[in-house]
């Protein structure tokens, strides 16, 4: 009688991976043309659900992104993919999770966003310096907005011109370290120079609504600047939407 109970659940499983393995081959195209809503972004998809690759393109951004899928995350009862994105020097890699909930996870988050990529959230003139992305991990709900989040961004700073209302200026930024973590369900980045001295400080929203405060000390790096404060105090706040026409 044992050894019956154990020969079916051989089978079970057998069944379950030979299910998984056709489920993996089904076209990319196919998948992606039933169940995306905004499949416009997609372009060129070639492979299947095991691994493949698409040209993507939002407004003047554009670029590639490959993946290949993790079977074994269904035993987390979630959908999982190693991820490569690019969109010129821009370069991202990281493992993708999505479950029940519809909630988004990221892990082992690494690379390098380039200027002409930050040039699409901020049409500055930014400096040649890559931000580079270290060990990065976040989890996101539409209702509950970010959770479980750290990492650290990291930034060689340079010569940034900037606008700011109807005047044009320019900031000698220093050397940045950002602190990633999650607190009421935004996204906080704490930013301080080498010498762990408070500069500003970015909170996101589940709405991807970005709060912006500069410090006096981060202000001090702009020459034309003559405001007096203290050094950690926030002089200036903003409030805008992270991405130019949404998403």
């Amino acid at each position: 009688m044992k050894n019956k109970t154990k020969q079916w659940k051989w089978w079970i499983f057998a069944v379950f991976a030979f299910l998984i393995f056709i489920i993996l081959q089904i076209p990319a195209t196919w998948l992606i043309a039933k169940f995306s809503k905004n499949h416009q972004i997609l372009h060129n998809v070639s492979g299947n659900i095991w691994q493949g690759q698409a040209d993507w393109q939002r407004g003047q951004l554009r670029g590639s992104v490959h993946w290949q899928t993790r079977p074994l995350d269904l035993l987390r009862f979630r959908l999982g993919a190693n991820l490569a994105i690019h969109s010129g020097n821009t370069q991202l890699n990281g493992v993708l999770g999505y479950g029940f909930g519809q909630k988004i996870n990221f892990t082992d988050l690494q690379g390098e966003i380039a200027p002409e990529t930050l040039k699409y959230f901020a049409n500055w003139q930014w400096p040649a310096n890559a931000i580079q992305l270290q060990d990065v991990q976040l989890n996101y709900q539409k209702q509950q907005g970010f959770t479980a989040t750290e990492g650290q961004l990291h930034w060689a700073g340079g010569v940034l011109g900037y606008s700011f209302g109807q005047r044009q200026d320019r900031m000698n930024m220093p050397s940045l370290i950002a602190n990633l973590q999650s607190e009421n369900g935004q996204l906080q980045l704490d930013v301080r120079d080498q010498r762990q001295q408070k500069m500003a400080n970015f909170s996101l929203d589940a709405n991807f609504m970005l709060d912006a405060q500069l410090t006096q000390r981060m202000l001090l790096n702009i020459p034309s600047y003559q405001g007096k404060a203290g050094l950690d105090t926030y002089v200036i706040s903003s409030r805008q939407p992270l991405l130019q026409g949404g998403w």
